[in-house]
């Protein structure tokens, strides 16, 4: 837990950044859940990180995928906001297309729309993002925000709102979408008007893959289970409360681990780094040690350094499915300390987008 600035200097900036963003989004997340219940219904909740590279950008003429693509940076989950309710994909009929929720049939000239669900969710998040940044200035203090989002500035720009999804098929590394010279880019406000929620989301991406460049091993790989495990041996089951991120992101993190000969199983359930896993911790180690920033570290260490501050935004208004077992364990660890049990970099998965990989 980070109680003095100093201390922050143990740990990479990448983590430090991961943390303001996590707190941010779950924040904003269960802020959006409460508001939106009573008229999306049942349908699956998304994250902040589903709406700003995604359902942000689909408006009420439609865009094709290609031009999402473009808008966005980041591809996204076009099956997944189809499959939930959020989007209609392709001519809307009487019956559900062919493939639907699923990427069958789904080509860059395929045309998405917000459904009606959608369409409300669209207005709300925008305003609840918003919401939250005012909470963080009365909670924090303007002058602690004010500095934070100056230090951001230099590193934001041109990168996708959030951190994309990362996938298992190719080790949970980040990938943006290069836009055309002639992308569309009017709608893009200036640095100095964006807010703190795409500043964060904007500079942990661009730090994500500059980290990521000729690494063995992901960031969210080498920061949320490489790091944990380093040269002992891990219980499995262990790992949710060790890295800060869901048990269903930790069967595909380890599947991969195993499969990449990065980590071998031990008897009684556990793991342990090969040679080559540990060779990818030392590299995560050196990289990160060489990213410099001290107006941006001053300035995330002392948000931080504010725990109580954090906890208060990360408790779930009533009937939010983060205060529901089986989740109900994780958010009070979080709450309790939000820096030791917050994953030290985001797994934006296809399930929703949330950043500890629900």
């Amino acid at each position: 837990m980070i109680c003095q600035v100093a201390e922050a200097e143990q740990v990479p900036l990448t983590t430090l950044l991961s943390w303001a963003w996590v707190a941010f989004t779950i924040e904003a997340d269960n802020a959006v859940e409460s508001a939106g219940s009573q008229h999306t219904g049942r349908l699956f909740r998304v994250s902040l990180a589903m709406w700003a590279n995604g359902l942000r950008l689909i408006d009420e003429e439609g865009v094709t995928v290609d031009e999402l693509h473009a808008r966005a940076r980041a591809t996204g989950n076009i099956p997944g906001l189809e499959r939930w309710g959020w989007i209609s994909v392709g001519d809307v009929g009487p019956k559900r297309r062919d493939g639907y929720g699923s990427g069958r049939g789904v080509k860059g000239g395929t045309l998405l729309r917000p459904t009606r669900a959608g369409s409300y969710a669209r207005r709300l998040w925008p305003a609840t993002v918003s919401e939250v940044e005012q909470r963080w200035r009365v909670r924090f203090g303007s002058d602690v925000i004010g500095s934070l989002a100056d230090a951001l500035r230099p590193r934001a720009g041109a990168m996708p709102w959030s951190p994309p999804v990362v996938h298992p098929s190719d080790g949970f590394f980040s990938h943006i979408v290069e836009r055309p010279a002639s992308g569309e880019q009017a709608d893009e406000p200036s640095r100095q008007d964006l807010t703190l929620a795409v500043l964060m989301g904007q500079a942990l991406t661009a730090l994500t893959l500059e980290q990521e460049q000729a690494a063995k091993v992901s960031l969210p790989l080498a920061a949320d289970f490489l790091r944990v495990i380093a040269d002992g041996t891990v219980r499995t089951r262990d790992l949710p409360a060790l890295s800060g991120v869901s048990k269903e992101a930790v069967a595909m993190s380890v599947g991969f681990l195993k499969r990449r000969h990065l980590a071998e199983p031990v008897a009684g359930g556990s793991i342990k780094l090969t040679h080559l896993g540990l060779d990818a911790l030392d590299g995560f180690r050196v990289r990160a040690a060489r990213l410099k920033d001290s107006a941006l570290r001053g300035a995330l260490a002392r948000l931080l350094a504010r725990q109580e501050a954090v906890a208060a935004g990360l408790v779930p208004p009533d009937g939010c499915w983060r205060g529901e077992k089986p989740y109900l364990a994780r958010t009070r660890r979080i709450m309790a300390g939000p820096t030791g049990a917050l994953p030290w970099h985001p797994m934006v998965l296809h399930r929703g987008g949330w950043p500890d990989g629900s």
